[in-house]
């Protein structure tokens, strides 16, 4: 890759525009060699290499520099562990985010969505992005948890889930690996930050280890869970990094998502209207349950399409434990591997006007032409997203309830921007909603 400066090499390109550059990578080959400061690193691009070193190959992969930084925030948690220990923990924790409990709990994610979008006034202006992250907030709180977390666990959570993600996103990129306990301004506020999650999470986790019974939900289990080899369960340290995993995971990714989706149904009036064309088709009195979802398929349409152009996370980090052959290139061991998601969904050799938002590309007479390698939205493989049905079913429940009682808006012509960080959040997203009337079963806008 041309274009690296002395001891900084690269770094400046990947911080200060990192979408446009992990595209550009991909305009250089299948495997793309540059640095980050001083270090060598590549970039894997062909999706046929990104399987092979996420499946085929993943036992000689660690998930590397960027994954070493999140155990400042999530530890030892599922995101971020390796090895046996990981495996030990996925197989505990992937059959409690399945259908039989996803099942129990959409009830719950469309009974707060309908609170939700019923506080909004007709044509009142919203910043979408904000009630969004409230609204996944307050949802995974009490789907997972089966609790509040009260007005000033809840204003502690919104205040530091951003800025340790912020922190953990320029830290990650940084081409120098500083002190955590430099004084800068940045380093206070992670500190701060993380003080406050671990407090608020460590109380709940107090609570309900001092009760003799707990409501059945996802933390009930993570503390009854124990090992089927060992018998041993999870200590309090342990299950607040899979706790706090998972709030990273079923807020942030989840908000972001959405508000891009609703940013997107907004700009393309006629998708929107067909969309809530189909929702108008589920009995009225009633929001999206658990057994509708087969029977919404535009609706997939949309999220497929979403996630597609806006991925939950931008790019992601492999390290090798040994040379690594890969595509005919050795990959050192240790070195930096780095791979895109962003830049594959949007590679215009492998989907066809890949900036168009286009859900029809995913209806069943169009998407057996796409590669199945090619739309990796929640990764693939051992450290695939071990939350993807949960996040899938938070979205379309979501969706669900917000399209069928109102119509988005844009409130100007000028673009959301996103920001990056681990997780591309969008910018500042206002919007209007207009409540909608259903007669007869057929939506009408007021």
């Amino acid at each position: 890759m041309p274009g690296g400066l002395p001891l900084l090499g690269h770094s400046l390109q990947l911080r200060s525009c990192p979408l446009e550059f992990v595209r550009e990578l991909r305009r250089h080959g299948d495997i793309v060699a540059f640095r980050l400061g001083t270090r060598d690193a590549y970039a894997v691009n062909h999706p046929a290499l990104i399987h092979q070193m996420l499946v085929d190959d993943a036992k000689h992969f660690v998930k590397g520099w960027m994954f070493e930084k999140g155990r400042m925030v999530a530890r030892n948690g599922l995101f971020t562990s390796e090895g046996d220990f990981h495996l030990r923990q996925r197989r505990l924790i992937q059959p409690l985010l399945r259908r039989a409990h996803i099942e129990r709990y959409t009830a719950t994610m469309s009974r707060i969505a309908g609170e939700r979008v019923e506080t909004w006034n007709d044509a009142q202006r919203i910043r979408m992005d904000r009630e969004l992250f409230d609204l996944t907030l307050e949802t995974v709180t009490r789907v997972l948890f089966s609790t509040r977390l009260g007005a000033h666990g809840t204003a502690a959570v919104q205040r530091s889930l951003p800025v340790l993600l912020e922190g953990l996103g320029r830290r990650a990129l940084s081409p120098v690996d500083l002190p955590a306990t430099l004084p800068t301004v940045m380093n206070y506020r992670f500190a701060r930050a993380r003080a406050r999650m671990r407090a608020v999470i460590e109380a709940v986790i107090a609570d309900r280890r001092s009760r003799s019974s707990g409501p059945d939900d996802l933390l009930g289990a993570l503390l009854a869970a124990r090992d089927e080899e060992t018998g041993e369960g999870m200590s309090d340290e342990q299950v607040y990094d899979e706790v706090v995993t998972l709030l990273i995971a079923g807020t942030e990714t989840t908000a972001g998502a959405l508000s891009w989706a609703c940013h997107l149904l907004s700009r393309h009036p006629d998708v929107q209207r067909r969309l809530q064309d189909e929702l108008d088709t589920l009995p009225d009195g009633r929001d999206i349950g658990f057994d509708d979802f087969g029977q919404l398929p535009y609706l997939h349409q949309v999220i497929d399409e979403t996630l597609r152009l806006h991925p939950s996370t931008w790019m992601l980090m492999r390290s090798p434990t040994a040379d690594v052959t890969l595509g005919g290139r050795t990959l050192p061991a240790g070195s930096i591997v780095l791979f895109s998601l962003y830049a594959l969904h949007r590679d215009p050799s492998l989907f066809a006007h890949p900036d168009v938002f286009d859900p029809d590309r995913w209806a069943p007479t169009r998407a057996g032409q796409l590669r199945t390698d090619a739309y990796l939205p929640f990764g693939a493989g051992v450290r695939g997203c071990a939350g993807e049905q949960f996040a899938r079913a938070e979205m379309a429940v979501i969706l669900g309830v917000v399209l069928r009682r109102r119509t988005l808006r844009p409130v100007s012509d000028r673009p959301v921007k996103p920001v990056v960080r681990l997780i591309p959040m969008p910018g500042p997203m206002p919007l209007t909603v207009h409540r909608r009337s259903r007669a007869g079963g057929a939506g009408a806008d007021q």
